[in-house]
């Protein structure tokens, strides 16, 4: 058996799914790994709710290409166990998940090509912005022995879109 992850990043709109990911894994693995809260940066309700303490509501602005992400006020159950349960909240960019999308697209083998919508594949551009910060990763315990979860939350929900952004076929090779 696998060990169980040390790290799992979460995509996130109004929070439903990160909570019941976190609460499911929290009662079920031997040790709770870090939770780590990835949402769009023009929708990020549940960042804006950590960093006041409560559950926020934010004001729209401009959209995000993280069409199935982009909420502006947080689930109230879901923010009560977030709050307790998440080790960290960030934001990505527009720009950040496309780069995720184009990198699972066009993987250094095509057989190992993953398609991942626009907000699919926020954990992994959460992943990848994380690294890029030693103090956020040393502080979350981040490093070469731990054991990454992440998940692709969507295909291409937009096929004609996806091959517009990414410039590949929504469909995985067989």
């Amino acid at each position: 058996m696998p060990e169980p992850p040390t790290h799992v990043f979460l995509q996130a709109g109004v929070g439903g799914f990160a909570a019941a990911v976190a609460a499911n894994l929290t009662l079920s693995l031997p040790t709770k790994p870090a939770f780590i809260i990835v949402e769009p940066d023009l929708a990020a309700c549940l960042f804006e709710s950590n960093q006041k303490r409560r559950p926020t509501r934010i004001d729209a602005h401009q959209p995000t290409i993280m069409a199935m992400l982009e909420c502006y006020e947080p689930s109230l159950l879901a923010w009560d166990i977030l709050s307790r349960l998440a080790d960290a909240f960030m934001t990505v960019t527009d720009q950040d998940a496309l780069s995720a999308m184009k990198r699972l697209a066009r993987p250094q083998h095509a057989e190992e090509a993953i398609v991942a919508g626009e907000s699919g594949g926020v954990g992994l551009s959460g992943l990848r912005g994380l690294l890029k910060d030693k103090k956020a990763c040393e502080k979350l315990g981040l490093n070469e022995n731990s054991r990454v979860l992440l998940f692709n939350t969507e295909g291409a929900t937009a096929p004609n879109l996806y091959k517009e952004l990414v410039a590949a076929d929504a469909a995985v090779p067989a």
